[in-house]
């Protein structure tokens, strides 16, 4: 008895979905599950609840932040830890973690420091 409903639960799961449409392109969810494609950027905000998820066990995470080149500058490279270390920073803020916060701050501090002495070196 349990599976029928479980069956059930996921034909509505899926007609519902399948009726979900987006404003833009008009695609639906089924679709994009189907084809793997989505049909506009407003899809990504549009199907979020249901794609979220996915994006973010696959990538690691919901923000895109490339990837530095072999052959980038050191600067580029710590510029590019600064801004990844002020996000854990304002995370570890909003969790009321402090003292993991501070070990951050010092961080970010220390490699703002070898930067400009590195900028200072180069004149």
């Amino acid at each position: 008895m349990d599976s029928f409903f479980g069956s059930l639960f996921d034909m509505v799961e899926n007609s519902n979905k399948e009726i979900d449409r987006c404003p833009k392109c008009k695609i639906s969810f089924g679709d994009f599950q189907r084809s793997g494609l989505l049909g506009c950027s407003y899809c990504y905000e549009h199907f979020s609840k249901s794609l979220n998820p996915t994006i973010k066990r696959v990538q690691g995470g919901l923000t895109h932040t490339g990837k530095i080149p072999k052959s980038a500058s050191q600067e580029v490279v710590s510029k590019r830890k600064i801004d990844e270390l002020k996000l854990r920073l304002k995370d570890l803020i909003t969790e009321e973690k402090f003292e993991e916060a501070a070990v951050v701050r010092d961080e970010i501090q220390e490699l703002r420091k070898s930067l400009e002495e590195g900028e200072s070196d180069a004149e």
